[in-house]
């Protein structure tokens, strides 16, 4: 009969092998609790023992009478932080930013801190005591500077004017230039024409075959001055003229006299009662008056 008591069956026995390993682990699990709380102990210092306590559950850590006082967050330790009424996950994470590198420069960069309510802040504020930060400062070198005398030999020599060259150069009165010969060179010389009126008058003379009046300097644009009369001439007629009976419309048209409508109303001209004999014959074409045949005549060839 007592042997039935201690006889098993394949199922019992393995229901108390297991039952037997469970047994084990949870004797295990408690015999390495103290250890499982030995985490981030690497970012405190070592003679913070404080600090290392506040890692351990809240329940855990040594009692800190609350009294408040001035402090620096800069250098306080743990149990100055928590004296102050810092809750320990605050005053952790304020030891961490300290470690990373982190400086409070102002009162208000304690309010920065991650798990720091807005009600624990105003509290604490008024005992938070920064000390200036010095800054280091550079000094230069004072370089001895030679003694200057009191006097200082005077300029006495009277400096010229920069355009005074340019001046001695413009033309005396009684001088003139001819605008059918002159270059730009010599078109600088008259009072009152500087480098850019003179290349204008050159290309336009280009344009035109050359001058027959002094007036048509007026049809240029540009403020040239009123006595520029005073100074130039025409001794030359235009050297290049005008063959009406042998340009075509595109060569006609560049004359700055004539203008698109007017060519081809001259090679037209042409087509219809062959070579244009005079000036004249232009009158009775709609595209002329009387005014564009006058100042076009002394550019005309006939040959």
């Amino acid at each position: 009969m007592w042997r039935d008591w201690f006889t098993f069956s394949r199922q019992d026995r393995r229901a108390i092998l297991l039952l037997a390993v469970l047994i084990m682990i949870v004797m295990a699990l408690m015999c390495t609790k103290p250890l499982w709380y030995r985490t981030h102990t690497d970012c405190l210092s070592s003679t913070d023992s404080v600090a290392l306590q506040m890692l351990l559950p809240e329940a855990s850590l040594p009692i800190v009478k609350y009294a408040p006082h001035r402090f620096d967050p800069n250098t306080a330790d743990s149990l100055e932080l928590l004296s102050v009424g810092l809750p320990p996950h605050v005053a952790r994470n304020i030891l961490r930013y300290r470690k990373a590198g982190g400086v409070f420069r102002r009162p208000d960069d304690l309010g920065r801190i991650y798990g720091l309510s807005d009600s624990v802040f105003m509290r604490v504020k008024p005992y938070v005591a920064i000390p200036p930060i010095k800054r280091e400062t550079r000094h230069t070198p004072i370089v001895e500077e030679e003694p200057k005398t009191l006097l200082q030999p005077l300029d006495t020599v009277k400096r010229e004017h920069p355009y005074a060259e340019y001046m001695r150069a413009k033309l005396k009165p009684g001088e003139f230039v001819d605008l059918n010969r002159a270059d730009t060179t010599e078109l600088m010389k008259v009072p009152g024409v500087g480098p850019v009126y003179a290349r204008m008058i050159v290309e336009y003379r280009s344009l035109l075959g050359g001058f027959h009046s002094v007036a048509q300097l007026r049809e240029l644009d540009a403020p040239l001055p009123e006595s520029l009369g005073d100074w130039v001439h025409v001794s030359t007629p235009p050297a290049d003229k005008l063959h009406i009976n042998a340009l075509s419309v595109t060569k006609l048209r560049s004359h700055p006299y004539l203008t698109f409508y007017q060519a081809k109303a001259i090679v037209d001209l042409r087509k219809r009662e062959g070579s244009i004999r005079s000036a004249r014959q232009l009158l009775f074409l709609d595209e002329f008056t009387e005014a564009d045949i006058e100042r076009l005549q002394p550019y005309l060839s006939f040959d």
